[in-house]
């Protein structure tokens, strides 16, 4: 629940708690040596005062005495005056008790001044302090102590309003200190001096808080600091009086009673300051006041009941002064009344839950024994039901307690299945938006509940250092404000990555946050997360889904391109055949019948390419033993036109019977592409040739140019579509003719010689039987 608390503050409350533990324990063995000795069926104070504390089963009746009626004389031996010499008149009542019993008595005659002046003897029977005694006068009043000291620590500990926690851990501290020594101050009296200094913190912490509580007032605020410093140097001057007085032989008495009158004052000085502020306040102090007020307006009740009451109303003491911390902690929880920055756990709440089971058992322990004859009866009766009263209070009060300050606990399985189902429809991130904030608002009362984007949150005022790694991690955090203003920011993570963060505001009358909630706002975040995260994702695919249809639709595009540049590239060969045909018979010049041949064949050609078009389809290639020679002279015909208009010298290097596995057209095709490039590529007068030749298994073509060769920026894209180094070439060429030298499962490559370029075909020979068993 800690947050913000320095080191310095650690160890002070350390140290009083470590001093705390330490002196009940110091008590509890005192008060152990205590039970089994005898009493007189009454207490008086170490100055010889009656007691008002006392337990109905030790007398029949209502005591004829009341505080502070001074006892003189024990079996009509007057008590010694000389406090040096026989101590102090509670310790010689103990010696006169002690040696009655040794004598065997059961009675002991006890002599009192009343206030009237007149004496007043009782024959009170002895008895011995036992479970009865030590569990009321003791443990039930020391256990309320040790929740008093837990409560003023913890406030010490997390408020964030100084003087008003300064003034109720005095409070509390000192009642914790008078709540555990009363027993041993009306018996040994051996932490007398710490409960007299308890009982006065008690009146100053009182006056304190009356001025402090929940911050100070504006009005008379020098009068309230003036009476405060005077009521502590004045309790200091009586402590220390009361201490030393009976040693000097100096009555105590008189101030013994103004001690008991500021006791008293004080508590109805805070009551009445509360209530009085109260009628003036208005807004947020008026709401702070009410919720804390009906704890603090118990104390002047708890005061006139001491006046007024009867018999074993010191049962029920510590029942009253229990009110104090709940109330203080009711008012942190609901409005914060100290400024505390924390969260608030169920383990805290524990803690009270079991004092009230605790106090429930013993009573219900005090009642079956005393409806309940223990001599006819098993001793373990009443604890088998003092503990039943107290399972069946904690485990009643846990579901009560989770209903009034963990509502999130509840409806935690409820708000995660509705958000689930709401977060199932909308894919849209204002919709997403919509919904988490909804559902938020349902469960939580807060007046502002946003959902900020990346880059909406880091405009947030406030924000502490490490606002982005603590959020990045996954943790929550606050806004650097004051206790009552500051908001909370909770990340939205998915797949280890920052959606989106959760701004919420203070809570409804600036109650504290608890655990329970940030445990389902956590939740609701990390749902959200997951539902932006798939959003997101759900535009992206939308988006790439479009992009791919798009990337389709270009790609058929680009091959309908490039087949239609190949058709174009393809005929262009033919139709510069059938040109040079024409313009032979168009001059009257007759057409030599080979010639004629080589047309009709192209004819052919071009005809079977059409059908293969008609089913928008290439058919596997159908190999078969092609002569190599006649394609290319078939090729360099094709293309007579310009080797004669370039004036270029052809070398053509091809045995007769040289035969490979391939399709007739395709290897026309091949060779009239790099038969083209290299007349284009050696210019005028130029030098072109193709030749052929065995190396091991693999027979090489190889057709070569005197042109200057090849950039080595375009070597590595050379036989890609669309590539060329000529500004009026397509870049098709290389391309189809790759294509065609893979199809037959040979490969081809350029690289450059002295004084020529050349592009080399590694095919297998025929005679290879690898060749045979892929044709």
């Amino acid at each position: 629940m800690t947050s913000g608390v320095t080191r310095s503050r650690w160890w002070t409350v350390l140290l009083l708690a470590v001093l705390g533990v330490g002196l009940s324990a110091g008590v509890a063995w005192q008060v152990s040596t205590t039970l089994g000795t005898p009493f007189a069926s009454l207490l008086v104070d170490p100055y010889g005062a009656f007691s008002s504390v006392y337990l109905p089963s030790w007398s029949e009746g209502r005591m004829p005495l009341r505080h502070p009626d001074l006892l003189v004389a024990c079996e009509g031996i007057p008590l010694d005056g000389d406090v040096a010499k026989s101590g102090l008149p509670g310790t010689q009542l103990r010696a006169c008790v002690q040696e009655a019993e040794r004598q065997g008595r059961a009675h002991v005659s006890l002599t009192f001044l009343r206030r009237g002046g007149e004496h007043l003897t009782l024959n009170q029977p002895l008895r011995r302090f036992g479970a009865e005694e030590g569990l009321f006068l003791f443990g039930v009043y020391a256990l309320v102590g040790g929740f008093l000291l837990w409560s003023g620590l913890l406030v010490l500990l997390l408020a964030g309003r100084r003087d008003g926690a300064l003034a109720y851990g005095v409070l509390c501290i000192s009642s914790h200190v008078f709540l555990l020594t009363l027993f041993d101050y009306h018996t040994r009296a051996t932490f007398m001096p710490l409960f007299l200094v308890s009982r006065l913190g008690t009146a100053v912490g009182s006056v304190w808080l009356g001025y402090a509580f929940p911050e100070r007032p504006v009005r008379l605020r020098r009068f309230w600091l003036t009476a405060l410093w005077l009521l502590a140097a004045a309790a200091v001057l009586a402590a220390a009086w009361l201490l030393a007085a009976p040693h000097l032989g100096l009555d105590t008495a008189r101030v013994r009673h103004w001690v008991d009158v500021a006791s008293q004052g004080s508590l109805l000085v805070c009551g009445v300051a509360i209530l009085v502020r109260l009628r003036g306040s208005t807004g947020r102090a008026r709401a702070e006041l009410l919720a804390a007020a009906w704890g603090l307006a118990a104390l002047p009740v708890v005061l006139a009941v001491i006046v007024f009451s009867g018999r074993g109303f010191y049962l029920v003491v510590p029942c009253f002064i229990a009110l104090l911390p709940l109330s203080i902690g009711y008012g942190l929880i609901r409005h914060n009344v100290l400024a505390v920055t924390a969260v608030l756990t169920r383990r805290l709440l524990a803690i009270p839950l079991v004092l009230a089971g605790l106090l429930a058992a013993s009573f219900a322990w005090l009642a079956t024994r005393r409806l309940l004859d223990v001599s006819t009866v098993s001793q373990a009766l009443p604890l088998l039901v003092a503990s039943a009263t107290f399972l069946a209070l904690v485990l009643l009060g846990r579901p009560l307690v989770v209903r009034l300050f963990f509502p999130a606990t509840l409806q935690f399985r409820p708000t995660v299945e509705q958000l689930s189902d709401e977060l199932s429809a909308p894919r849209e991130p204002g919709a997403l938006r919509d919904t988490l904030e909804r559902v938020v608002r349902r469960w939580l009362p807060t007046a502002q509940v946003r959902l900020l984007d990346l880059g909406e949150w880091e405009q947030v005022s406030h924000l502490p250092g490490d606002a982005s790694r603590t959020l990045q991690s996954g943790e929550h955090l606050w806004t650097q404000e004051g206790p009552w203003h500051r908001r909370l920011l909770v990340p939205m993570r998915s797949s280890g990555e920052l959606r989106g963060v959760l701004l919420l505001a203070p809570k409804h009358q600036a109650a504290l946050y608890t655990h329970a909630d940030l445990e389902l706002l956590h939740t609701i975040a990390s749902l959200g997360g997951v539902a932006l995260h798939n959003a997101q994702v759900l535009r992206e695919l939308d988006v790439l889904r479009q992009a791919q249809v798009g990337a389709a639709h270009e790609e058929k595009r680009l091959a309908l391109a490039v087949l239609s540049a190949e058709i174009s590239h393809e005929i262009a060969y033919p139709l510069n055949f059938f040109r040079h045909l024409l313009r032979q018979g168009g001059q009257a010049q007759p057409l030599d019948p080979e010639d004629v041949d080589i047309g009709r064949e192209e004819i052919e050609r071009l005809e079977r390419m059409l059908g293969s078009l008609r089913r928008l389809s290439l058919p596997p290639p159908r190999v078969e033993p092609v002569a190599v020679l006649p394609r290319a002279r078939r090729a360099l015909d094709l293309i007579r036109d310009q080797v004669q208009a370039k004036r270029i010298v052809v070398t053509v290097d091809i045995p007769e019977s040289l035969e490979l596995l391939a399709e007739p057209d395709a290897m026309v095709q091949l060779f009239a592409n790099l038969l083209r490039n290299a007349v284009q590529a050696a210019g005028d007068g130029g030098q072109m040739g193709v030749r052929a030749w065995e190396e091991g298994r693999e027979q090489l073509l190889e057709v070569w140019d005197s042109g200057p060769g090849i950039p080595e920026a375009a070597k590595e894209t050379l036989f890609d579509p669309w590539v060329t180094t000529r500004k009026e070439g397509l870049g098709l060429g290389l391309s189809v003719t790759q294509r065609i030298v893979r199809r037959f499962g040979w490969n081809i490559a350029v690289h450059r010689e002295p004084g020529r370029t050349c592009f080399r075909i590694r095919a297998r020979r025929l005679a290879d039987p690898r060749s045979l068993e892929s044709a």
